[in-house]
């Protein structure tokens, strides 16, 4: 059986959502603390987007940009170069 890659989730920056908001969204889907939720969200606000997880399948990673896109935040899922 092929082991699969890993996948990425990643958030991207817009002119919709603010800063604030974002940084709810990370620290409720993921559960992590407020003050590393804005961590990630002001990487996300300087760079553009940032990489939020990796995840082993494909199917969890796009599970979680879902439940990104439910709160009208731009997520996508990127694969590793490595299989």
């Amino acid at each position: 059986m092929e082991e699969e890659r890993p996948w990425a989730v990643i958030v991207h920056n817009d002119d919709v959502n603010t800063f604030v908001g974002v940084g709810y969204v990370v620290h409720t889907v993921f559960g992590l603390p407020l003050d590393r939720a804005a961590e990630l969200v002001r990487d996300v606000h300087t760079t553009g987007e940032a990489l939020l997880t990796w995840c082993a399948g494909r199917e969890q990673a796009e599970e979680l940009v879902s439940r990104f896109q439910v709160w009208g935040i731009r997520a996508t899922v990127r694969g590793s170069a490595h299989a």
